[in-house]
């Protein structure tokens, strides 16, 4: 099977190939493509390129399935991040209720 993964930096399709003969013509939908497929990320909405795979050649048009180098999860690297910035967000949140919510204090007279 000739799979093809764009390549940003050179501007072309990397093609790969594993050695698997595809048997098929049309494949069912691979399992991880959500139902939702409006404003789908390449690696949302490509195949994932299978280890075994090795580089072939590249070129500008695509051949065989479009492949993406992560798993088929948007942002899959970027999770950690995200529940960092959730947690940073949270603790903002909570730091400005204590400020405005919170007791007043009295400035005393001397």
């Amino acid at each position: 099977m000739i799979y093809s993964v764009w390549n940003q930096g050179q501007g072309v399709f990397e093609y790969y190939e594993d050695g698997v003969p595809q048997t098929q013509l049309n494949v069912e939908k691979p399992s991880h493509i959500a139902e939702r497929t409006l404003g789908a990320t390449v690696e949302q909405a490509a195949w994932p390129l299978p280890p075994a795979a090795r580089l072939t050649g590249h070129g500008p048009v695509p051949v065989g399935r479009i492949a993406a180098r992560k798993s088929g999860v948007a942002l899959a690297g970027l999770t950690d991040d995200l529940s960092l910035v959730k947690i940073g967000m949270l603790a903002g949140a909570a730091y400005i209720a204590v400020k405005t919510l919170g007791p007043r204090r009295r400035r005393t007279s001397r």
